[in-house]
Formats: structure tokens, sequence, C-alpha cells
């Protein structure tokens, strides 16, 4: 998410606790050559503008909700012209930034938000989750559904699958993760990965994407660690048992299921189709993984010095006919050789790849 605007701010942090050793048939990371594949830009945004986080509604059009420099849903249609029509639909004052977002049900999304200042660090009690319905046409405003007062900086979130008025939302800072009860406005944990401690304006990312997948909670850890071979930084994604309440099942401990040769890595997904291959947005590493459930791995867009996905920040498929095998990638933009761009949706063709 936001590590490569306040990683030079902060200590690195392993994820230490409650984290069991992978099992053998995903110990090894194996690396294929890289496999750069086909894109083009669907949406550029300003200098400034941090697209954070990305959703497909079901007729195919995109959101976006920003964290810089405001808390902003955007709307992106008419992906297959040349020219994309990009709308505005809302900015929240009462909060800085959007963070992640998802459907609970059909055209029906949750939006997390809070505060966030690059000067001040973070806004402890702002942060919020909201509601935006387009099942009416399009949502002049969205609806607070509930506040987190105990949240210190929220990420990423999932929908727990069969009970979608549950939905997940990750704390990078308290390395949690929080469980929001739509219908009631209820909120409680459902995991906690690391003993709670106080945060400040040094800002640490640990959890940072997380989806429900096949009966596990799956999550990266954003906090790079040292290879105790080569010294070259590595970021790991994790999985843990969960029940059908999107809690952590009764005796499991999450396990390290993958292990990449990057800085940081942010949001993922699955895909394309029922494929269980992982796409990871690995920020401000610029680039895009692929990875496969044998822990093989190759680079699909991208470069440390390119801005074709420059601080990528998460990744969704199409899902339309025309677009389902179209990794639909959200960027952050930032400053490379002396030029500056903002943020952008990238559209990678993931038709030619191959394991």
């Amino acid at each position: 998410m936001i590590s490569s605007l306040i990683i030079i701010a902060c200590e690195l942090l392993t994820l230490a606790v409650s984290l069991t050793a992978p099992s053998a048939s995903i110990r090894q990371s194996r690396r294929l050559d890289t496999h750069l594949l086909p894109n083009r830009v669907i949406a550029q945004f300003p200098a400034g503008i941090w697209i954070e986080n990305i959703a497909v509604r079901s007729n195919g059009n995109l959101l976006l909700t920003s964290f810089l420099p405001n808390a902003t849903l955007y709307e992106v249609s008419d992906l297959d012209c040349q020219t994309p029509t990009v709308t505005r639909l809302f900015t929240v004052d009462a909060i800085t930034s959007f963070f992640g977002i998802t459907e609970t049900s059909e055209d029906v999304f949750a939006v997390a938000g809070g505060n966030f200042s690059q000067s001040a660090g973070i806004g402890k009690g702002s942060s919020c989750l909201w509601s935006v319905d387009f099942t009416y046409g399009q949502p002049s405003y969205p609806e607070l559904i509930a506040t987190l007062p105990d949240a210190a900086l929220l990420n990423g979130a999932t929908t727990v699958p069969q009970k979608n008025h549950l939905v997940l939302v990750a704390d990078s800072i308290l390395n949690a993760i929080w469980r929001v009860d739509m219908k009631q406005g209820r909120v409680d944990k459902a995991a906690q990965f690391l003993p709670e401690r106080e945060s400040s304006s040094a800002v640490n990312i640990g959890i940072n994407g997380i989806h429900i997948h096949d009966g596990y909670l799956w999550f990266t850890n954003d906090t790079a660690t040292a290879n105790p071979v080569t010294g070259a930084l590595e970021t790991s994604m994790y999985r843990i048992k969960v029940d059908d309440n999107g809690g952590a099942a009764n005796g499991a401990s999450a396990e390290k299921v993958l292990t990449l040769p990057s800085g940081a890595i942010d949001d993922f997904t699955y895909g394309p189709g029922e494929r269980n291959v992982k796409w990871i947005a690995a920020n401000k590493e610029n680039k895009v993984f692929a990875a496969t459930p044998d822990g093989k791995y190759a680079v699909i867009a991208g470069a440390s010095n390119s801005f074709e996905v420059a601080t990528a920040t998460a990744c969704k498929f199409g899902r339309t006919r025309a677009d389902s095998y179209i990794l639909y990638v959200s960027t952050g933009g930032g400053t490379i050789n002396g030029t500056t761009e903002g943020g952008k949706v990238q559209a990678i063709d993931t038709t030619g790849f191959r394991v």
C-alpha cells in the first residue's frame, strides 16, 4: 500500500508471532524467467493522485479508491475504447484517504477509509467503513456503516464467502484483521498476528492485501527481511485457516506460502477464472508478479526504473466475456529519474502467460 511513501521513515518489522514454517510442498519459491506480458494504459491521473485499490462492478466498470490527496472514489467505464471514461463519483471530506474496497453483494461495495498525513503519519481513531450502493443508479454519497476507533491504519479488505454481510479489513500497524458486520455495524477482531502496540508517526507496514480463498485467509506482509544468504530484501505471503465467519479457525496458525525477491508487496488477486495463479502488486518495486500454486513466480509487468506499473498497489481481473483475461492494475505513481507521474490503471493481457 503506502510503503514507498513511508518506508524511509521506519525500521523494518518482522512478522514473527504465530507463523509456522511452510509445508515441504511450498517451502521453496522457484523463479521462472521474466515473462513480460502486453499491456496498455487505461486511465492516467495527474501527479499527486495515488490510486490505492481497485474493484470491478458487475457491468465491467472499474471502481478506484484514492489514498492521496483525498478520499475519492472514481469509476472507469468504456474500457474497450481507446480512451476510457474516468468519472469522479464523490470525495469524502471527513477523512483524508480511502484504502481497500470489496463487493458485499451485487453492485454494493464496502470501502475502508481514514486519515493519513505524510508529515504527521496516521490518525488513529479516524478509521471507518462505508457502503456504496449502485443498485439504484450512481450513488451520490456513501453510507457510513461503522467506525473502528481502535484501528490504527486500515488497508486491504475482503468479503467473507457465504456471509457477505461480514467484511474483513487488514490493519497494517497492529497486524490485525478487523471484522465488520455490515448489517449491524458491529466491529470485532477476527485475527491478531502481533501483540498490540501503540502506533506513532513512524509507520511500519505489516499486513497489507487480504483475500479469502479455498477456506484460507491469504495475506501479504509488506515488511521486508534480508535473505540470510544473499542479503537481498524479500517479502512473503501467508495463509491461515478460517472458519465460516472469517475468523481464525480453532488451533490454526499462519504459515508462509511464498517468498518473493522484492522490497515490498501489496494487494493481489487470483485468476483468470478458476485458475489458481496469484497476481501480486509489488508497490515500490514498480512490478507485478505472477505466482503458481507450486511456488514458481515471474515478473509479468514493470521494472524498477519503469513507469509501466510504478508503485503497483492492487489488481483485479475483468468480469465480462471480453476482458475476463485482462488484469487491471492500479498504481500510485511516483518519481523516476527526475520525472513524476500520478497513479493510473494498466491493463495486462494474461492470455500468453504459461507456467
